[in-house]
């Protein structure tokens, strides 16, 4: 009996300093870099080439401790399925705003539309936003229990101008992403 219990206990203890190695090593978001390069297309300029979606998307994602943001862009968004129908399903984009796809994955629950996100360009303009709405999901096993998504959408419009963007969640645990232009837009 007492070699039962002491088998149980070094079983629960591997299995609690495994888990808590899981967890610390997954609440790192989707793994892209916080900051980089990208070429944005703006008015008066040619999108960038890609060879495939997932090159481009992962050319405008970017991760910061529980955020991940990929910022629309037509560099990649033309290489969706229909891109006819890119219009319907990005209106924001093409109305002339700065938008995001945002994902955050913590181990608390979270209401986004609750939380400001600050949206800073190297012109030295900066705004505020909150989302509309979100999804949300629990997740099972080890790591982030909560994920939600949601769209940012800025006032801001894109220029030759801007050489970095700066993205900036106010919430708990934070989260700093950039992207930068380099040799202008």
């Amino acid at each position: 009996m007492t070699r039962r219990r002491s088998i149980r206990r070094a079983a629960f203890a591997l299995t609690a300093v495994l888990g808590s190695a899981g967890i610390c090593g997954c609440t790192s978001g989707a793994g892209y870099d916080k900051s980089g390069s990208a070429t944005p297309t703006v008015s008066g300029a040619a999108a960038a080439n890609y060879a495939s979606l997932d090159a481009a998307r992962k050319s405008f994602s970017r991760s910061d401790g529980p955020l991940t943001a990929i910022l629309l862009d037509t560099a990649w968004i033309r290489l969706e399925a229909d891109p006819a129908q890119a219009e319907t399903r990005y209106p924001e984009y093409f109305e002339g705003f700065t938008s995001f796809e945002v994902t955050l994955e913590t181990q608390t629950f979270v209401r986004p539309t609750d939380e400001s996100y600050l949206l800073e360009d190297s012109t030295g303009k900066s705004v505020t936003t909150k989302p509309k709405a979100y999804k949300g999901d629990f997740q099972r096993g080890l790591g982030p229990k909560f994920a939600t998504t949601f769209k940012l959408v800025f006032p801001h419009a894109m220029s030759k101008d801007v050489r970095w963007l700066r993205l900036s969640r106010t919430g708990t645990e934070g989260g700093k992403l950039s992207w930068e232009f380099p040799g202008g837009v």
